[in-house]
């Protein structure tokens, strides 16, 4: 968790070797939580089937594998899952106009999106390594249009349980404001 936090922090870099983000801002304003509130529901990241949103996360996984015939049947020789994570965060131009408890609020806002983009660039990292892993460990096939075939249901399977943890992870949190209000 510390380490997708300093990545947030950072811009720019990788969390694992196959792991990047790209960290981008959008300003907002006010002098009052309904200004904020307002400035967010205006200028956030468009999260599909949500609508606006305070910070937002798209992940790209690029798959790389290799497969071949070695010893009599095709195997894979080797099974990378590329991850490309952009991440949207609040920037908050007007904190010298906000009162203390805004700017306390501000920095809550700011330390909460940073956190939860985290965990979402954690999980799609989670699903790429047992991609890897999974598809490296598929048996030999008998031929190549087998195993091609056997690769990618594994992928297809593995991309939709990352989609729905995804999901889950934000149903969760949800979950767990609406405890608190």
């Amino acid at each position: 968790m510390t380490i997708g936090l300093l990545v947030l922090a950072t811009g720019c870099t990788a969390v694992t070797q196959r792991t990047s983000v790209n960290v981008g801002y959008y300003n907002v304003g006010g002098a009052s939580f309904s200004e904020l509130d307002r400035q967010i529901a205006l200028h956030g990241p468009q999260v599909p089937g949500v609508g606006r949103a305070i910070a937002a996360t798209s992940v790209r996984m690029t798959p790389s594998i290799r497969f071949g015939p070695v010893n009599g049947a095709c195997r894979v020789t080797s099974a990378r899952v590329r991850v490309q994570a952009n991440v949207t965060l609040p920037r908050f131009a007007d904190r010298n106009a906000a009162t203390k408890k805004l700017k306390g609020a501000i920095d809550n806002i700011e330390a909460y999106a940073r956190l939860h983009e985290a965990v979402h660039v954690s999980i799609a990292d989670k699903f790429a390594e047992g991609a890897e892993k999974e598809i490296a460990a598929l048996p030999p096939a008998p031929d190549c249009d087998i195993l091609r075939e056997r690769i990618t249901v594994t992928y297809n399977r593995i991309m939709k349980e990352h989609e729905a943890a995804q999901l889950e992870f934000d149903a969760q949190e949800q979950q767990r404001f609406a405890q608190r209000s």
